[in-house]
C-alpha cells in the first residue's frame, strides 16, 4: 500500500478491505476503472529485487525451495506447505495453515503490506499478526 493509505486506513482496515474486495469482485467490463483505483492505492512491487532477497535469505534452509516464480516452504515439523508467488501488483500466498511462515518473511520488508483472504473474508496488516496459542 502507498504510505498515505497506510496512514489513512491503519485504524480502519475494514474500510480498506471492503474497497479491495469490491475490486476483487468487479465485473470484467469495469476492470479498467478498478485497475486505476488499485494503482492509486498501491505501490508497484519490485518483483526481481524482492524475489532475489527472499532466495538469498532462505536458499540454504532445508524447508525452502524455489520452483520457477514460486518460493516454497515445506516444513514437515509444522505440517506446513506454503507457496509464495510475487507479481508486480501483489503477492499471493497459498498455504495449508492459518499462519504461513511467509508472513514473517514479508514483514521483514516493511509494514505497509495488507493481507486479504477474500474467500474466508479475513484481513489484517502484516505487522498486526497475533497468534493465539
Amino acid at each position: 500500500m502507498r504510505k498515505e493509505f497506510v496512514n489513512l486506513y491503519k485504524d480502519n482496515p475494514n474500510s480498506l478491505y471492503n474497497v479491495l474486495r469490491h475490486l476483487y469482485l468487479m465485473k470484467r467490463q469495469d476492470v479498467s476503472i478498478g485497475f486505476n483505483l488499485y494503482n492509486q492505492l498501491t505501490e508497484k512491487i519490485n518483483k526481481s529485487e524482492l524475489d532475489k532477497k527472499i532466495f538469498i535469505k532462505y536458499h540454504k534452509e532445508l524447508i525452502y525451495s524455489k520452483n520457477g516464480n514460486d518460493h516454497v516452504f515445506n516444513n514437515l515439523y509444522k505440517d506446513e506447505v506454503s507457496i509464495l508467488t510475487i507479481k508486480y501488483a501483489y503477492i499471493l500466498i497459498n498455504t495449508n495453515k492459518n499462519y504461513s511462515s511467509f508472513f514473517n518473511v514479508i514483514s521483514m520488508f516493511g509494514n505497509e503490506y495488507f493481507i486479504c483472504d477474500f474467500i474466508n473474508q479475513d484481513y489484517f496488516w502484516i505487522n498486526d499478526i497475533k497468534i493465539l496459542v
